[in-house]
């Protein structure tokens, strides 16, 4: 599989790889290719819709091999080992090392890499991707609606932009997995657009990501735009009703609670992320602050397992449903969730007013307004 062809920028690779040898040390990889003894393995990378082969490193006798880049590279990268046709695709920052392990006879299945949380999500997203062509083939893969949605739950929950920049621009028999000219694609890609627009403005990729969601949007309501240079990603405001069960078992409705004319923090979050119980402790000492004066918490959480999240959960003061694996992304494609966790302030007047991406400033949002 391939990744996009106007994808990844051929300017940071060549500063990551031909840069010069004098300065700090950059990124590497290494590892073992057990059957591949007396080969060469290719590492590549991508220029001008080609893969072109950076060097060809020689696998000892031991199956072992390794490479270091002469300098640091300035943005994170996707490069990618190719053996006889197979390839596994891999993350470098600036000085990460990467480790790989893998069988030249299942060059593309089985292998593990290591070194960088975001190394392990490309393993993940690979190995998720595999499982589904081996079970129901490729046609059927570049279309299933699980698969799409089990990653655009790592898009989400992996906290690590070029995994979500890989994923959305993932092949499958040659059909993008994420296609800009679906209008639920198109939400996904924009959400992670948004993300580096927001996030890392410098990245090159960042310019492709608002060509690519922006030319997708004109084609699909030409009238609609003159000549737009911003991403502007519409969020729903409560156009879109949320209804889910708390772990009793009891359905909440956001409209029924956005319209008592109390202030109602949104939050989407799953309760397995490392940062789940750092943003609940912020929730509780706010909901313990302002709920005298008419605050009220829905949470809705995206976690896969339901016991796990119903034991989470069951001590939790305010309202929390689940969205199960089944419920889809129909809720997030909506309400704009590009990452978790997110807090949403809504009004008394029922009216979506703020967007909160760093929990540590809503206390100063809610003062604002309460």
């Amino acid at each position: 599989m391939k990744l996009k062809s106007i994808i990844i920028a051929s300017l940071t690779i060549s500063a990551s790889i031909l840069g010069s040898c004098s300065g700090p040390k950059g990124w590497s990889v290494s590892g073992t290719i057990a059957g591949a003894a007396g080969q060469k393995v290719a590492l590549q990378a991508f220029n001008n819709n080609n893969w072109y082969t950076i060097d060809s490193i020689n696998i000892s006798s031991g199956g072992n091999f390794e490479y270091d880049a002469a300098s640091p590279s300035v943005y994170p990268e996707v490069l990618r080992l190719s053996l006889d046709g197979s390839n596994i695709y891999f993350p470098v920052d600036s000085v990460s090392h990467i480790s790989v392990k893998a069988d030249a006879a299942s060059f593309s299945r089985g292998y593990t890499l290591e070194g960088s949380e975001a190394a392990l999500r490309f393993a993940e997203i690979d190995a998720m991707i595999a499982d589904a062509v081996a079970s129901m083939g490729e046609n059927a893969a570049a279309t299933d609606s699980l698969l799409k949605r089990n990653l655009s739950q790592i898009i989400l929950t992996s906290g690590e932009p070029i995994a979500a920049y890989y994923i959305i621009n993932k092949r499958i028999a040659g059909r993008p997995l994420f296609d800009p000219a679906n209008r639920r694609d198109l939400a996904v890609i924009g959400a992670v657009a948004q993300a580096f627009d927001a996030n890392m403005p410098d990245d090159p990729r960042t310019v492709t990501l608002r060509n690519l969601f922006l030319s997708a949007k004109i084609s699909a309501n030409p009238e609609r735009y003159e000549s737009p240079n911003t991403i502007e990603v519409t969020e729903s405001g409560l156009t879109a009703d949320i209804k889910a069960y708390d772990n009793k078992g009891a359905e909440h409705s956001l409209y029924d609670v956005a319209s008592k004319g109390n202030i109602v923090l949104l939050s989407f979050t799953n309760y397995t992320l490392d940062a789940s119980p750092a943003y609940n402790v912020i929730l509780a000492d706010l909901y313990k602050k302002y709920r005298d004066r008419g605050l009220e918490i829905y949470q809705l959480a995206f976690d896969s397992d339901e016991a796990e999240w119903k034991q989470s959960a069951v001590n939790l003061p305010w309202i929390t449903v689940w969205n199960a694996p089944e419920d889809g992304s129909a809720t997030l494609i909506n309400y704009n969730v590009s990452v978790l966790p997110l807090t949403y302030i809504i009004g008394r007047d029922g009216v979506l007013r703020t967007r909160v991406t760093d929990p540590t400033t809503l206390d100063a949002e809610i003062a604002k307004i309460i």
